[in-house]
């Protein structure tokens, strides 16, 4: 009888051993998808929204303040207009970066803070699995927080590259002029 309850006992800890490992590992992975998003934004980010912002902002006082026509340029309109859609751009482009950055930052601490407590066997080892579906579905909503920011981060700079240079060196000669 003693046998059999030294065996029982033997077999449960070795399967709640079995069961931290793969554990620790779905955190660690869940951790590596973070680092390699926050390497990935960092790389990306933009470090001087308010430096566009102003030189965007002056390109089109200068403009606004200095360009008289009695005629319509349909096609200078259109790039003004793009242009000043591209700098009210900025805004929440800038919020997102912000909000990104810390959800990133935010995210891998609680992993960290996870993979700790199931290493040292803090908490409720019973729900561990279930704290991990809820950090999984944090990094995937993460995911598409940070997919959305490179995608308005590249309509952005599409548009910023296509008119700015035209349009600052145009604002400038516009001011000469007066």
């Amino acid at each position: 009888m003693r046998k059999y309850i030294f065996v029982l006992l033997f077999f449960s800890v070795s399967c709640s051993d079995l069961d931290k490992e793969k554990q620790e590992k779905n955190v660690l992975v869940l951790s590596e998808q973070m680092k390699t998003y926050k390497n990935e934004f960092d790389a990306i980010k933009i470090d001087s929204i308010s430096v566009l912002k102003l030189s965007t902002y002056d390109v089109e006082r200068r403009v606004k303040q200095n360009y008289y026509s009695d005629t319509l340029d349909v096609l200078f309109g259109q790039k003004m207009d793009d242009f000043k859609r591209m700098r009210r751009m900025l805004g929440p482009l800038g919020k997102e970066q912000i909000r990104l950055k810390n959800s990133i930052n935010e995210e891998l601490l609680q992993l960290e803070k996870l993979h700790s407590d199931i290493s040292k066997g803090y908490g409720k080892r019973e729900s561990y699995n279930e704290y991990i579906q809820f950090e999984k579905n944090k990094v995937n909503q993460i995911k598409v927080l940070y997919d959305e920011y490179v995608k308005m981060r590249a309509q952005f700079l599409e548009m910023y590259n296509d008119l700015y240079t035209e349009l600052d060196i145009f604002s400038k000669s516009l001011e000469v002029k007066q």
